[in-house]
């Protein structure tokens, strides 16, 4: 017999050092995870964010919800949960447990759910239950500046995960001959790893798009990652750990103001501006700076704005960069409540892309 059990904030709060949760075949959270989920500011005391599904008392799968608000066109919020994780243990498969646990978050949630980054396979399954619809996916353009070979053979075929270590000495070696092209403009800019007063200031007046960030939110994200840079998490399918992470804020300054910012994620030498502020053109001329200090060999921008910008001022200039797509998908109830007409604006670090 299938039982579903969710977890809210209270339940969820040092859940990873339980006894139950050492004994576990496999861990559904990391604790990382389990304080960011707790932390956040858009997750309600009730929201489940964790829901577990047992087969005859055994722990076969869970399901992860990262609780946010987006607000319509007249002024209406609504609160939905994002999908974040969803897995099922290969011995508890063809029972149907992930519908199960989607349909227990679909009633949860009150129908109110989307999902982006998923897997080819999970979009089958959520197509196959039939109660999401397609919203316009997000175009995104991938910049490579650096051999980056460690990195990207090993996540397509496994195969080269067991000559890791030659493939790094290879990328070592082609980027001795790769130089950085492009110097930007001599704009000021500051680094920080946290907001100053000035920059709070800065970004809570430019909230315009529905699910309107705050100066609280991004601390929370900045404050409370999901990837350790020391242990990954045993037993944990998802991402958990990063030998290099860091996240920081850029601020561009004219006569003493920010005029500019973005807050940025690089891992292991991934760049991502998640989210970014004010005049794009000073954005997109300061990012060679950037590039060049963290030494980074790919940037991923799904800011068609930005990605315009980039391309109009040839900078910052790559070797070779290719196209990608990031697809959304929105539960139909929901999207009836919201409008059909209505333009969803998210940004790269909406959903959990922020933490990933």
């Amino acid at each position: 017999m299938i039982k579903i059990v969710g977890l809210n904030k209270q339940q969820l709060n040092r859940f990873t050092s339980s006894e139950d949760f050492q004994n576990f075949p496999f861990a559904p959270i990391s604790e990382l995870r389990e304080i960011s989920h707790i932390q956040n500011p858009r997750a309600k005391s009730d929201d489940i964010l964790l829901f577990l599904a047992y087969d005859d008392q055994i722990l076969a799968g869970y399901l992860g919800i990262l609780p946010d608000d987006i607000t319509g066109k007249n002024g209406e919020k609504f609160h939905f949960g994002w999908l974040s994780t969803l897995f099922v243990s290969e011995k508890h498969r063809g029972k149907q447990i992930a519908q199960k646990l989607l349909f227990e978050a679909e009633e949860n949630y009150q129908k109110k759910l989307m999902i982006t980054e998923f897997t080819p396979s999970a979009e089958g399954l959520y197509n196959k239950i039939g109660f999401f619809d397609y919203l316009k996916p997000k175009k995104a353009i991938r910049y490579y500046f650096k051999s980056n070979l460690a990195e990207l053979l090993p996540s397509k075929k496994p195969i080269f995960e067991k000559n890791k270590s030659w493939l790094k000495r290879l990328d070592n070696f082609v980027n001795s001959f790769i130089p950085y092209f492009g110097n930007g403009k001599n704009h000021l800019y500051k680094i920080t790893k946290s907001l100053d007063e000035k920059l709070e200031k800065f970004i809570n007046h430019r909230k315009k798009n529905p699910l309107g960030r705050s100066s609280e939110e991004f601390k929370w994200i900045a404050d409370f990652p999901w990837l350790s840079n020391e242990k990954e998490q045993a037993n944990y399918l998802f991402s958990s750990f990063s030998k290099h992470y860091e996240m920081f804020w850029v601020s561009v300054y004219q006569n003493q103001e920010i005029v500019s910012a973005m807050f940025c994620s690089v891992r292991n030498g991934h760049l991502k501006v998640l989210y970014h502020f004010g005049n794009v053109n000073l954005v997109s001329e300061i990012l060679p700076k950037i590039i060049k200090k963290y030494k980074v060999k790919m940037m991923t921008i799904f800011d068609d704005q930005l990605n315009h910008s980039i391309q109009k001022n040839k900078s910052p200039k790559a070797i070779y960069k290719r196209p990608m797509e990031r697809k959304y998908l929105i539960h139909k109830d929901l999207k009836e409540k919201i409008g059909k007409d209505f333009d969803y604006d998210f940004k790269d670090g909406d959903g959990d892309f922020s933490f990933t």
